[in-house]
């Protein structure tokens, strides 16, 4: 194996041997954050509710106070509040273009775009009004409306102005946040298939040196070889690089790596694969395995001269899917030699960019020969 006696871990989570069945639970899926469409739905609400309740609530008290409140004031009122939608919509448009801008110089604009639109409302309110109830003098009304009416409507388009510059600051922050998780997936996307074609050449290599051996001695189990790893690589190079398989698909696939292997080391390669029926519809990330079996070639089989007996071993614990691949060792000798890690850590970098703090890769010596290494991760079915 790379760097025997070494535990990689990606989580804090307890290694295999360590962590007592049932104590881990199922991965849980994060709470759903309002996006950028929710924000912008909810300014929509924001303004149609606000005026409609403006409206619902001053024709009540109207009414209330007065039984004679005439139907031509409540559908000039009715107008207004039409109106007073239009010029909310109209602040909200502005208040989205300068959503580029500071924060000061937003607030301040903010606070221009309620004066402006009050100030219209204040000016159209009594021409509005006096559509639906003439009077004598309507300049002089005109005159004396309009502080009143300008004071009267102030608060109302500072409080919708403040409530859109608050929502437009939500609609920037998580379309920041999507952005940033977008580009999290691109790089872990990338990452992984980083992580894929550092696999297959080192598999290449080695296999391809089985064959150049094989070929001169026995030219029959180089071609079946061949046709071997021609299957394993059409299965392999198919995948989507972040795609999850079945520990059934991952099994099957990496029995046709055994094949291979055991062309290689015909007297030397025993394999027993117990994957029970209630784990074959686990989802594993595709080919999680693979670099580990490959040590237990190297490292297991390679260096013995006696049969060496290696074990695929799947079980559920709990919410947990533990997958172990475990060698006897056979006759090699220990200590065993040193490595650059690099199976290894692909196993663990993948499973951290899978599945973060909830997996986890221990591999360590067994007692009395042979190595074992353990991949623990979240029990999800595809089923």
């Amino acid at each position: 194996m790379d760097v025997m006696n070494s535990i990689f871990s990606p989580s804090n989570a307890p290694a295999a041997h360590e962590r007592p069945a049932g104590a881990a639970e199922p991965p849980r899926a994060a709470p759903a954050q309002p996006g950028a469409r929710f924000f912008r739905r909810l300014a929509i609400g924001v303004i149609l509710g606000f005026w409609l309740t403006y409206f619902i609530t001053l024709t009540a008290a109207r009414l209330a106070i007065s039984a004679s409140e005439s139907w031509p004031l409540i559908a000039a009122r009715g107008l207004m509040s039409l109106l007073a939608m239009l010029l909310s919509f109209a602040i909200l448009a502005a208040l989205r273009r300068a959503r580029g801008r500071g924060p000061a110089r937003r607030v301040l604009i903010a606070a221009g775009l309620a004066l402006a639109g009050c100030m219209v409302h204040a000016a159209l309110n009594p021409v509005v009004f006096m559509q639906f109830v003439p009077v004598s003098s309507p300049w002089s009304v005109l005159i004396a409306e309009y502080p009143i009416s300008l004071l009267s409507f102030l608060w109302q388009y500072v409080a919708v102005s403040v409530m859109l510059l608050a929502l437009t600051y939500g609609e920037d922050l998580t379309e920041r946040e999507e952005r940033i998780v977008s580009l999290q997936a691109q790089a872990n996307a990338a990452q992984l298939s980083a992580l894929r074609y550092q696999l297959n050449p080192h598999f290449l290599f080695n296999t391809l040196n089985s064959v150049a051996s094989l070929i001169a001695k026995r030219p029959g189990e180089a071609e079946a070889m061949v046709v071997s790893l021609s299957d394993f690589l059409r299965s392999t190079l198919q995948m989507d690089t972040g795609k999850e398989i079945t520990l059934g698909e991952e099994v099957q696939l990496q029995s046709l790596y055994l094949e291979i292997e055991k062309a290689r080391f015909p007297n030397r390669l025993e394999v027993a694969i117990d994957v029970p029926p209630e784990t074959a519809n686990a989802l594993v990330p595709n080919l999680i395995s693979q670099p580990l079996i490959e040590n237990a070639i190297k490292y297991g089989v390679a260096r013995s001269q006696a049969p060496v007996r290696l074990d695929v071993i799947a079980r559920a614990e709990g919410g947990v899917l533990v997958l172990e691949i475990r060698n006897d060792g056979g006759d090699a000798e220990t200590p065993l030699p040193g490595g650059t890690s690099t199976g290894l850590r692909n196993v663990a970098n993948r499973l951290r960019l899978h599945f973060g703090d909830e997996a986890s890769l221990a591999a360590a010596p067994l007692v009395g020969g042979g190595y074992s290494a353990t991949i623990c991760l979240p029990l999800r079915t595809s089923a």
